[in-house]
């Protein structure tokens, strides 16, 4: 087997998050694993605890899908959260995959896919990790990802009320200006409406969940999985990312 190289650094992630808040006492270390490549702590930050409504926005579950890293690093260090932080709750997971991240790798260090991991009796520490902060139910929960085969930008949506029903297809109608919808009737193996898949999967009867419906069995509200088209830059796809995370927040009810 040839060897990985590695194509970025997880270390400055770390240290722009630090720049970022040179207080540190938002970022909490609550897990760290040892490969024989190095050593790699689980970052979770929260910022306005306590606050009425909790969302999730987490990043980096496969590690070759950068922009959703980068989108994370944008939202906080131009404190796209501020017009928020009264009424809301975040929890960032900057980077559920360092290993990967740094490798530019889906799998982690033991090859595994992560996302495929959160019905298995004895996950990965990654996923110990990002099972941990489901401890109480959010409202919202967005993951950033990237699709390398998709020519748009599209999502998957889990949600417990109906009233949900129409809200992926007006964050797409907010991101269409920064980069085309997959208005394909497919996507990936899935029926798709119009850039929405997934409301109507039955969670009990797959052999395998992904975080998003780890999230919704945890009575997450509403659950979103956001996917940028990989062939476009990582400037738009960060952009993409940036005005679905906004939109979702604006008009959550």
């Amino acid at each position: 087997m040839a060897q990985l190289k590695k194509i970025n650094s997880f270390d400055s992630i770390i240290k722009r998050l630090e720049s970022i808040f040179p207080e540190q006492s938002c970022i909490e270390t609550l897990y760290e694993y040892h490969t024989s490549d190095g050593d790699y702590p689980l970052l979770k930050i929260i910022l306005g605890k306590g606050n009425s409504r909790r969302a999730l926005i987490s990043a980096g579950i496969h590690g070759d899908e950068p922009g959703g890293v980068e989108t994370i690093l944008n939202f906080l260090k131009n404190k796209a959260y501020k017009p928020f932080i009264d009424e809301w709750e975040f929890t960032f997971l900057p980077c559920i995959n360092p290993y990967g991240y740094e490798f530019e790798v889906r799998e982690n260090h033991e090859g595994k896919d992560l996302n495929r991991l959160f019905k298995v009796d004895d996950p990965p520490i990654e996923i110990v990790f990002a099972k941990s902060v489901f401890d109480r139910a959010f409202d919202l929960a967005l993951e950033l990802h990237e699709d390398v085969d998709s020519h748009g930008y599209y999502l998957y949506q889990k949600g417990i009320n109906a009233k949900y029903d129409g809200y992926g297809l007006e964050i797409l109608n907010s991101v269409k200006k920064i980069m085309p919808i997959n208005l394909d009737n497919e996507i990936d193996g899935s029926v798709a409406h119009q850039g929405v898949i997934g409301k109507d999967i039955d969670i009990a009867s797959m052999d395998w969940w992904p975080m998003a419906l780890y999230g919704a069995a945890k009575d997450t509200r509403i659950s979103l999985t956001l996917e940028a088209a990989s062939k476009f830059n990582i400037e738009t796809r960060v952009n993409a990312h940036l005005n679905a995370i906004k939109t979702a927040l604006t008009i959550f009810f």
